[in-house]
């Protein structure tokens, strides 16, 4: 396939993000509503080194393109969805001998794919889908095809791509028999990983924190410490110990009392599908999406005084990867200028130096000036904000901080006896602070973690924009911080004699 679109529409084929094509590997025929046959007939599926995986169904919009995978050695159906900007180049042979199309995607976002199937896996095996791997199936995702798929189908696929790069990837590469079979497991390969040898999962407890009788303990099983291991993503539990490990152990009884930690659940809570049946409740009716998101958490602070705290921190999954938001008084309603009488803002000539210098710098809300505030007001020492901290990149979250702003504000409506109050990026900001970034696909949840105890140990005492702590850690200290967690759980666990057993193995 080699058409040439510039500006003109993608072909009409029944699809769109609201409609998507559906491609259903069965060989029963069917048909959107212009009567197009959308017949895929998907033999196999092969993720990196998990392969021969079932195909049930395959979907392709503007977006993305997604298919379901079902395997012995998963818990249940997996959607695997590729978006359209992960993917660098696909690769495609179709004759009497093979139909098969190859994807190769960006190496980060093979690495959290290679998560969301860990996390499905019914016994731990060894997974890898790395475009830099030695052996050459391990680098991509391909599909084979009983049949050849329709040609418009195809088309369509490379105007997406040719889209979402930007660039004239108007096709889908053909290729040689040879070269796509190079790309494929080996036929001998069939069902290989089920004879691999594997570790059990081992879901005796180790661990419960904070012990009995203490309330919304977490519970680990030695199993959890697999993820400790180099290369491995921390999963919820070991996360959500550790953070209440810090607010239990590492901070004093007053910082503790003015600090809120949500669990790794609530973000994930707060933004799930709004129920949309709401015929015998009419009060839902009059309420805004915000309000109604609230009101799918508001028991989570049933108790609390969220505007009594002077930070709450939220960890955040999304595609399979962690980051962190931490809320800094809310109680605020204005930052908290420090020594104003001395101070004096910059010359003139030094102030439109620091422009030139900083012109593309601003909050993910675009709210403060693109200019720094170091220049141009006083040191803050304190300001109602939302900090954003991702290792990963280095702007962004928008749609996060919005959602948080108007949880915040749902609270305060429902709960507080104060008065009337507005949230908005103007009165509360959202600031992305310009931290370390991991090196590798893998280390998120060890960041975030780091990023937490940082902000308590080093506190930030200027929150003029941009916050800068590019110095808090080094990758080394992520490294580290792995098996100093380890120890950790160990340390605290009753069974001392499993650090004997772990180390063996």
């Amino acid at each position: 396939i080699n058409a040439e679109y510039g500006e003109n529409r993608p072909p009409q084929i029944g699809s769109t993000a609201d409609n998507p094509m559906t491609l259903d590997s069965s060989e029963d025929e069917a048909e959107n509503s212009n009567g197009d046959v959308h017949q895929w007939c998907i033999s196999a599926a092969h993720i990196g080194s998990l392969t021969k995986l079932d195909v049930s169904i395959l979907e392709i919009n503007q977006e993305h393109f997604e298919f379901n995978v079902t395997s012995e050695v998963l818990l249940a159906e997996v959607k695997v969805c590729v978006p359209w900007n992960e993917i660098i180049k696909m690769e495609s042979h179709f004759s009497n001998d093979l139909h098969a199309l190859v994807i190769h995607v960006e190496e980060l976002w093979a690495g959290g794919l290679i998560a969301q199937l860990k996390n499905a896996l019914s016994r731990q095996i060894p997974l890898e889908l790395d475009p830099k791997s030695g052996i050459k199936y391990k680098r991509v995702i391909s599909l084979e095809f009983v049949k050849e798929p329709p040609a418009q189908h195809i088309t369509m696929m490379g105007y997406y791509l040719d889209k979402h790069h930007n660039i004239k990837m108007d096709r889908i590469e053909s290729c040689s028999a040879a070269h796509i079979k190079d790309l494929l497991p080996p036929v001998d390969h069939f069902d290989s990983h089920m004879d691999t040898d594997v570790i059990e999962q081992d879901t005796r407890t180790l661990l419960v924190y904070p012990p009995p009788p203490a309330q919304a303990s977490i519970t680990l099983t030695y199993a959890d410490l697999e993820c400790l291991k180099p290369e491995e993503f921390l999963n919820d539990s070991i996360l959500d110990f550790y953070l209440k490990y810090v607010h239990h152990e590492l901070m004093s009884p007053s910082l503790r009392e003015k600090t809120h930690l949500f669990n790794s659940f609530f973000y994930k809570a707060l933004t799930q599908p709004i129920k949309k049946d709401t015929k015998n409740d009419p009060a839902a009716k009059r309420m805004s999406n915000s309000e109604k998101m609230h009101q799918q958490v508001k028991k989570w602070s049933k108790s609390i005084d969220l505007f009594s705290k002077d930070y709450i921190i939220v960890p955040i999954n999304e595609h399979q990867h962690w980051y962190l938001a931490i809320i800094c008084y809310p109680w605020l309603e204005s930052p908290h200028y420090e020594d104003t009488k001395s101070w004096k803002p910059a010359n003139k000539r030094s102030e439109r130096s620091e422009q030139d210098e900083t012109v593309d710098e601003k909050d993910i809300d675009g709210v403060l000036s693109k200019n720094k505030e170091h220049s141009t007001v006083p040191p803050i020492s304190c300001r109602p904000c939302i900090l954003m901290f991702d290792s990963l990149v280095a702007n962004g979250r928008n749609k996060v901080v919005n959602n948080i702003r108007n949880y915040l504000a749902a609270e305060w409506k429902t709960k507080s006896d104060r008065g009337p109050r507005s949230f908005n990026k103007q009165n509360f900001p959202g600031i992305f602070v310009e931290g370390p970034l991991q090196e590798n696909f893998c280390d998120c949840g060890v960041f975030l973690l780091q990023f937490v105890e940082k902000f308590f140990e080093s506190p930030i005492t200027d929150y003029r924009f941009p916050v800068e702590r590019k110095d808090w850690f080094s990758q080394q200290d992520i490294t580290k911080k792995r098996e100093s967690l380890r120890k950790l759980i160990v340390r605290l666990g009753p069974n001392r004699q499993f650090t004997e057993a772990t180390n063996k193995r």
